[in-house]
């Protein structure tokens, strides 16, 4: 899947893919805590396609990424990337709201504290949205993550 971000300011994007020959648009905005209110109500009318198998946008924006992530490496990758983008640019509550929507799509909140040594509930903390995760406890996490991911990000400077 290729993927392609427009950000319309802090918490409005719209993400377009192509999967195979269906071109897959989501649009979001609005902040983490009217996102429960909002999306069922208000979600995209359609469906998206996820190794064959069709999802109605409709489902809970947080099982689709899960059912997603399970079943398809580069969507795990991408979303990680995500993550990282997010904090090299920023965006320090999308990076956050990535991650932790990446560590419960994937390896959950106990496996992560065995890998980084630190508590469950203070990894839960860092990445909640009042939280503010130090450097060293970030690397920490990110290079817990790359491993299990099997990836390696790498900086590169650009004009």
């Amino acid at each position: 899947m290729l993927e392609y971000r427009i950000d319309f300011g802090p918490g409005y994007r719209s993400y377009f893919g192509k999967d195979g020959e269906q071109l897959v648009i989501l649009i979001s905005g609005g902040t983490k805590k009217r996102q429960a209110k909002t999306l069922p109500k208000h979600s995209v009318a359609g469906l998206i396609t996820n190794g064959g198998r069709k999802m109605p946008l409709t489902h809970d924006f947080k099982e689709t990424i899960r059912a997603r992530a399970q079943t398809d490496p580069k969507f795990r990758q991408a979303l990680l990337r995500e993550a990282v983008e997010s904090y090299l640019n920023g965006d320090l509550e999308t990076g956050k709201a990535v991650l932790r929507d990446y560590v419960n799509a994937t390896v959950g909140f106990q496996a992560l504290e065995k890998k980084t040594d630190i508590p469950a509930k203070s990894l839960m903390r860092m990445l909640g949205p009042k939280g503010s995760p130090s450097a060293a406890n970030l690397a920490s996490i990110l290079t817990a993550l790359q491993k299990t991911e099997g990836v390696h990000f790498q900086l590169a400077l650009r004009r």
